[in-house]
């Protein structure tokens, strides 16, 4: 057998979760794992790079977004959207499940999402679109977007950047309040995890416990003032080898 770098990669991120304290492994499906690591697993790769690089607006994709193995959209199926307004930002806000199979939907035209060059990012990345819609800046980035995976993937990596300056151009109101959802191919929800981001890029990576390729669809939202980006969304099950 070829042991090769993507082994070595899978075998360090198994004796991490055989590491975990039992509570942490018990708490659900999903274990976190480092970005790396996962890019290193997984041959999915969406950069957003099919598009030319664009300035804002950038564009507004009312279609969704696919890619080999996903599609990209709003919300799922047998879910309902609406808003929430904090402190004066107005938010996506999901609820209900998700109907059996997992299929991705878009939201109105100008709410859905968009992709535009992004500065921190130093490339194309998407935008979830807000309530508050394209091209207005203050909607950009405050919507929801979930990603449906075909098939379902052992590993999920992606970077978000989440950021808010103030008028004295300090981040002191940044929040970083992001949560994920992750979806089973019947619609069952396998984690909510609701986050809390440092300013800037932040890598994450998460993975099926046993490997196994059970992760569906994703889901984000986020409450920051400033909005989220997301790129390099990483995805799929180690490949077979001879």
């Amino acid at each position: 057998m070829n042991f090769g770098r993507r082994q070595i990669h899978l075998c360090a991120a198994l004796f991490l979760w055989a590491t975990l304290p039992a509570q942490a492994r018990a708490e659900g499906p999903i274990i976190d794992m480092d970005y790396d690591e996962v890019a290193g697993i997984v041959p999915g790769h969406v950069g957003f790079s099919t598009l030319s690089d664009r300035a804002y607006p950038g564009y507004t994709l009312n279609a969704g977004y696919a890619f080999a193995g996903g599609r990209i959209g709003e919300h799922f199926a047998g879910q309902m959207v609406g808003e929430v307004t904090q402190d004066g930002d107005r938010f996506d806000q999901i609820t209900g499940t998700p109907s059996a199979p997992l299929t991705v939907q878009n939201g109105p035209p100008d709410r859905n999402i968009s992709i535009s060059l992004h500065r921190a990012f130093g490339s194309n990345a998407l935008y979830p679109l807000g309530p508050v819609g394209q091209p207005a800046p203050e909607g950009r980035g405050e919507g929801a977007v979930s990603v449906q995976f075909t098939p379902p993937v052992c590993a999920v990596g992606l970077r978000i950047h989440t950021e808010y300056l103030n008028d004295l151009g300090t981040t002191d109101a940044h929040q970083g309040a992001v949560t994920i959802r992750f979806f089973g191919a019947d619609g069952a929800i396998l984690a909510d995890l609701p986050l809390t981001l440092g300013a800037g890029i932040n890598d994450l990576g998460f993975g099926h416990h046993r490997f196994r390729g059970e992760i569906a669809g994703i889901q984000i939202e986020n409450r920051d003032p400033g909005g989220i980006s997301v790129d390099d969304l990483r995805f799929g099950c180690q490949p077979a080898t001879s």
